[in-house]
């Protein structure tokens, strides 16, 4: 049996090889035509790993726009290569695999199949990336606030900050070397409350422009900005100051520039500031002969709470006007001294004849300053008959100093009595016969010094020969006389 068996297998050997041959060959055949061989073409986006490996070389790496995308060719049966997409491939550039060469620097590309990759045929599977390196540079920069436009009216911007406040950049140095200051900004226009807002920061050159951050990394993309709206208020700059100037010399004037500030803070805190005072102790006038200046810094003397609206305004420029005054004598006839206080039951007798007024000023204004713009008044409420020595009262701009205005007079009753010992005491205190015996030797007396007659009202009394106003408006004075030294 075994024998017949093998004896019909290998029976017509020769033809049954050939008839298997063909078999197989037209089986390939049909599967050939059934489902062909072919390529197709895809392009996709190149992965970048493991780029710390240039960052921790202190170098920055660029990838040229033109090479972020690779394009290859898959060839592989009909039914495989038909239902593959590009997001059935991954192109990556392993960083850590950089070849930096002598003119060039370069990154393999492996570009692998994500299934049938056993199936397909990859052209030029490794590919070479260029890349551009340059120095790296990360620095942190405080991100300031910005503000934008003014608060309402009666309001001003007050305190302002930034939630974080710290920003780090790294990118190329070249870039990251113009950055000068970033900021936030936050627009507080017509606001009488307080505001905070979510920003992006800005980077800003050292002439203001916006730096381009497409090639920098930033450690944040957002910061919040919170303004605190107060309420201000403008009031004078007084200045106070000590010693005394040189002798001869006084001071004219003190000027503060600007003379007027604009102070912020909660409107409690205003209500009780009126003004900023420069203290004494700051500016010494001790024996200064001359105009000076000098600058103080006035937050140091700002309450608690307020501050300056502008900072600009915290230098105040402080003018002393230092000059020599002129001495000069008024003469004034003493029936053109008003006479205060003096009881009914009372006469007063003056001792002189003239009353010599001691002036001081500058030479423009002495020399505008008449006998009759002195108006002296003598007030003797409270005295007793006697003698007495008194300093007469002037009614003068503060820009005159008065200097020696003394006088001496006699207070008598109208009872005998009394006018016998006021007239004794008047006589043996001057040295001298009562005012009857001046009139006789000075007979042109009772007509005034200028020689024309006078007529006394109601309200004054002859006393000696001479009219004293007792109340009241003062008469018309004389013109007098004046002397210089």
């Amino acid at each position: 049996m075994l024998r017949n068996a093998v004896k019909m297998l290998t029976r017509n050997l020769g033809l049954k090889l050939l008839a298997l041959l063909f078999a197989v060959t037209m089986w390939m055949a049909v599967v050939n035509l059934d489902d062909p061989t072919r390529s197709k073409t895809f392009t996709i986006a190149v992965t970048i790993e493991n780029g710390e490996a240039v960052t921790a070389m202190n170098k920055y790496y660029e990838i040229e726009a033109d090479a972020a995308n690779v394009t290859f060719n898959v060839k592989g049966k009909r039914s495989y290569v038909d239902e593959m997409s590009s997001s059935d491939f991954r192109a990556v550039a392993d960083m850590s695999k950089l070849i930096q060469k002598e003119n060039e620097n370069v990154v393999p590309v492996e570009i692998t199949a994500l299934r049938h990759s056993s199936q397909l045929t990859i052209s030029k599977r490794t590919r070479e990336l260029k890349v551009t390196l340059e120095d790296l540079m990360r620095q942190a920069f405080m991100v300031q606030p910005n503000p934008q436009g003014e608060p309402a009216d009666g309001y001003a911007l007050g305190s302002l900050a930034v939630e974080p406040n710290r920003l780090w950049v790294s990118g190329p140095k070249e870039v990251v070397s113009q950055i000068d200051s970033v900021k936030a900004a936050i627009d507080v226009s017509n606001m009488s409350t307080d505001i905070s807002d979510s920003v992006v920061p800005v980077l800003y050159d050292e002439e203001g422009e916006a730096v381009d951050t497409t090639r920098l990394t930033l450690s944040l993309d957002i910061v919040t900005v919170k303004a605190n709206i107060v309420s201000k208020k403008t009031v004078p700059v007084k200045v106070n100051y000590s010693g005394k100037p040189a002798e001869g010399f006084e001071v004219i004037s003190v000027n503060a520039d600007p003379k007027e500030v604009t102070i912020k803070g909660r409107s409690e805190i205003l209500n009780s500031i009126s003004a900023v005072t420069i203290p004494e102790g700051v500016i010494s006038v001790e024996d200064a002969d001359e105009k000076f200046e000098q600058k103080v810094d006035i937050n140091q003397y700002l309450p608690d709470g307020a501050a300056l609206e502008n900072s600009v305004e915290a230098t105040v420029t402080v003018t002393i006007d230092v000059e020599q005054l002129e001495r000069r004598v008024f003469t004034i006839p003493v029936r053109n001294i008003r006479v205060d206080g003096l009881p009914e039951r009372y006469k007063l007798d003056f001792n002189e004849r003239n009353a010599e007024i001691e002036i001081y000023g500058l030479t423009d204004d002495l020399d505008k300053l008449t006998t009759g713009a002195l108006r002296p008044v003598l007030d003797v409420s409270g005295l007793t008959p006697g003698r007495h020595v008194k300093e007469l009262q002037l009614a003068l701009d503060n820009k005159y100093i008065v200097g020696e205005t003394v006088i001496s007079f006699t207070i008598s009753s109208e009872n005998s009595e009394d006018t016998e010992n006021g007239g004794q005491d008047s006589s043996q205190g001057n040295g001298e016969s009562g005012g009857s015996e001046d009139n006789e030797e000075n007979p042109d007396d009772e007509t005034g010094a200028d020689g024309e007659e006078e007529n006394p009202d109601a309200n004054q009394r002859e006393t000696d020969g001479q009219t004293v106003p007792t109340g009241g408006s003062a008469a018309e004075p004389d013109t007098g006389t004046e002397s210089e030294e």
